[in-house]
């Protein structure tokens, strides 16, 4: 058992590997950004089921005092999985501040941690940065792309100069119960609608990877850095799920959906005559677990949206 302190326990993504961390035995602490009645709607709900199966701190963000406090109190793992990332999606996202907001309070914090006894420090990625989604020589795809870039190799420097191990976890493009406002949320407002789903981008080819996987993949990652004993390591390590165009993407989940919801599904492609980004970004190391259950996985989905559906938040902008 290793004692995991957590960021960004609240985002879809950042839940789903709570969980998963816990239910391998670890102990999870979340330190999250603001007060309870701050959060609303979805993230409400993810933050109750996070308080429900880890300690959560409130009002910590890296940059804080109450984090720094907490660092005191010795950790095995630092796991960095907040990221501050508003309008990330523009062409105008600001590289420089967002690289300084993402980065801010980190140098204190890896201090501290080291200090107390840390061993080992996780970074998010994403398959946009500079050097992944499969062109390991390649540039970032976007101005987001190139601050998450600096943002781990900045980090990764501060751990190696502090002696501590490094693990990279590189995410592409995770779904599942939970989620919101992302594609499929856009197909679910349409079938619910009786309408057809559209896919505004169907040539992209990319890496869609179950959210439960893509936290059973963390898990491994933090296992092997808790259990790597001598010299510091580094690891990346780059979990792969669905690949293949968005258009094939959109109709897996219309064959899986229609027989759980009873709905039509039906799926229509946009013309796509330009590419703004590359035609192909996805992680390169299949993931497949025995204990998986996708069976299981789309029947919780599919619940999902039925009850999100009926509550009015699938009104909600994607």
């Amino acid at each position: 058992m290793a004692r995991i302190l957590l960021t960004g326990g609240t985002s879809f993504s950042g839940l789903w590997i709570a969980e998963a961390l816990r239910a391998g035995g670890h102990e999870v602490t979340a330190a999250v950004t603001r007060e309870p009645g701050a959060y609303q709607g979805l993230r409400a709900e993810r933050l109750s089921r996070l308080s429900a199966n880890s300690r959560v701190v409130w009002s910590a963000p890296v940059a804080s005092a109450a984090f720094l406090k907490v660092l005191d109190e010795g950790w095995d793992i630092l796991a960095l999985h907040g990221a501050d990332i508003p309008n990330y999606r523009s062409a105008d996202y600001d590289v420089v501040d967002g690289f300084h907001r993402n980065i801010a309070g980190v140098e204190a914090a890896l201090d501290a941690f080291a200090r107390a006894g840390g061993r080992a420090v996780v970074a998010t990625g994403t398959v946009f940065e500079a050097g992944e989604g499969g062109d390991r020589d390649g540039l970032a795809v976007s101005h987001y792309g190139l601050a998450k870039s600096l943002t781990g190799e900045a980090i990764r420097h501060l751990a190696h100069w502090r002696g501590l191990s490094f693990g990279k976890f590189v995410v592409t493009g995770p779904f599942g119960p939970l989620e919101e406002g992302r594609m499929v949320w856009s197909l679910m407002q349409a079938w619910f609608s009786g309408e057809a789903g559209v896919v505004r981008t169907p040539r992209y080819v990319r890496d869609n990877i179950p959210v439960t996987l893509l936290a059973k993949a963390y898990l491994r990652l933090c296992n092997q850095l808790a259990e790597a004993a001598g010299d510091p390591i580094q690891i990346v390590v780059r979990p792969a799920g669905f690949v293949g165009s968005q258009e094939m993407f959109a109709r897996l989940v219309a064959d899986r959906m229609r027989p759980r919801l009873g709905l039509d599904c039906a799926v229509e492609t946009w013309a796509q005559p330009t590419l703004a980004e590359p035609l192909h970004r996805a992680n390169d190391e299949p993931w497949v677990t025995g204990d998986w259950g996708e069976g299981g996985f789309w029947d919780d989905y599919a619940a999902y949206y039925r009850r999100i559906a009926a509550s009015g938040l699938l009104d909600a902008p994607a």
